[in-house]
């Protein structure tokens, strides 16, 4: 296993390999270890996190198998990251449950919405279900 560090201004996609980085505290502070699918001959197959790179990934909501785009970026001097092209400021700013929304590798619950109720939703189900045995025996599945 060999971590890789991010350089400035060289965007990365990765995708995560877990749900949850291994976490541990050191001299320097809180660390976390994200571990990330690769091609089979690579052997950069991990990242260290900074607490606030990794308090981005979680709040984009990324987890095991999702493909996120993480920048390390510099200016007056000063680093930072980007996360699906959004800073740390742009996650805490005015609008930012859209931009998040945007950002995430898959929408967020709290921006699904639905107009059927609990009991239209269930039936929608069951029908769906249903048509999908007809298929199924059918030996008719289109996929």
């Amino acid at each position: 296993m060999s971590a890789f560090k991010f350089k400035v201004g060289e965007p990365k996609e990765v995708i995560l390999a877990f749900d949850k980085p291994k976490e541990g505290t050191n001299t320097y502070g809180n660390w976390y270890l994200y571990g990330v699918k690769t091609d089979i001959n690579s052997d950069e197959d991990a990242f260290f996190a900074t607490q606030t790179l990794h308090a981005m990934i979680q709040t984009v909501g990324a987890g095991q198998g999702d493909r996120i785009k993480i920048e390390k970026c510099q200016e007056g001097g000063v680093d930072f990251f980007k996360v699906n092209d959004l800073t740390m400021n742009d996650m805490n700013s005015g609008g930012s449950s859209a931009k998040l929304s945007k950002a995430s590798p898959h929408p967020l619950k709290s921006e699904i919405k639905s107009d059927m109720s609990y009991d239209e939703l269930l039936e929608k189900y069951k029908n769906l279900k249903a048509k999908y045995k007809e298929l199924e025996n059918a030996n008719d599945i289109p996929f």
